[in-house]
């Protein structure tokens, strides 16, 4: 059998004096339960008012939990870095390989040769003397002096014709200083465009083109099939032109051209004009439009 549960009814007189309280009793009935009973003296107590506190059972009061204080967050600092100190490093030498190969048939530069012939000295009998200029060969000092190339490098104990170098001074033969003459006349050659050229493009560009007597300035002349003048221009130091045949006007058909050499005050040297070369132009071909779709 199961313990009774005991159920206390309280009830409290408020105002009440503690000698007006009667006898308690504690009664248990039959099924189990307890009941207090309070029984008043004979005198008769006037109440003001009651308040009843009821206690569930087995229903203790709340334990109060102590709250947690929010605190700052903390503060983080950077860790301090600590600098790294690297072994010093020593290059090492580096090692050079001498590589030698012979490959026949392959030169390098040669050694310089000397210019002379060692225990060798030049003709006293010379009294001339020339100094070698930009451009000069041996072979054209020879020419101008009347003699060989092997006369000339032996009298001046030159160990190799093809070596003289600009101011050099070499004793030649003779009693007088050669005259070189103003102009020299040379033998005429066409290059462009050649004798009897056909073909040309009359809308293109033509190059006239040659070698002879050259004068300070030169005078291209055109002739048409006629034999009239038909276009000329003069040229500086040079012996070449280039032209547009369309913008210098033209046509097709047959042209002569010539060349005369002039000095300063445009006249003609002591030498004679080229001949006459000849070229044929033909008609320049239409130019199509672009067409725009």
């Amino acid at each position: 059998m199961k313990p009774a549960a005991l159920i206390v009814s309280l009830t409290l007189f408020v105002g009440i004096s503690p000698a007006a309280m009667g006898a308690m009793l504690i009664v248990a009935g039959a099924s189990g339960t307890g009941r207090l009973v309070a029984q008043a003296t004979t005198s008769t107590p006037t109440p003001t008012s009651t308040a009843t506190l009821d206690i569930p059972p087995s229903s203790p009061f709340p334990t109060p939990t102590a709250s947690q204080t929010l605190r700052p967050a903390p503060t983080f600092e950077p860790a301090t870095l600590t600098p790294q100190v690297l072994p010093s490093v020593t290059p090492s030498p580096t090692a050079t390989l001498g590589v030698s190969v012979d490959l026949p048939h392959i030169n390098g530069l040669e050694t310089a040769t000397p210019s002379t012939t060692p225990g060798c000295e030049p003709r006293k009998d010379w009294k001339l003397t020339y100094t070698v200029q930009q451009g000069d060969a041996l072979a054209r000092i020879a020419d101008a002096y009347g003699t060989y190339v092997s006369d000339l490098a032996a009298g001046n104990c030159l160990t190799d014709v093809n070596v003289i170098s600009v101011g050099q001074t070499l004793h030649v033969p003779g009693d007088s200083q050669p005259v070189t003459p103003e102009w020299v006349c040379q033998t005429w050659e066409v290059l462009t465009p050649m004798d009897w050229a056909v073909g040309i493009d009359g809308g293109g560009q033509m190059t006239f083109n040659w070698r002879g007597s050259n004068g300070t300035r030169n005078l291209i002349r055109v002739f048409d099939a006629n034999g009239n003048v038909f276009w000329e221009r003069t040229v500086d130091l040079r012996q070449n032109e280039t032209i547009n045949l369309k913008t210098e006007g033209f046509e097709e058909g047959g042209y002569t051209w010539q060349v005369y050499p002039l000095d300063l005050g445009f006249r003609q040297i002591p030498c004679l004009e080229s001949p006459k070369w000849n070229f044929n132009v033909r008609a320049a071909a239409a130019t199509q439009a672009p067409t725009i779709p």
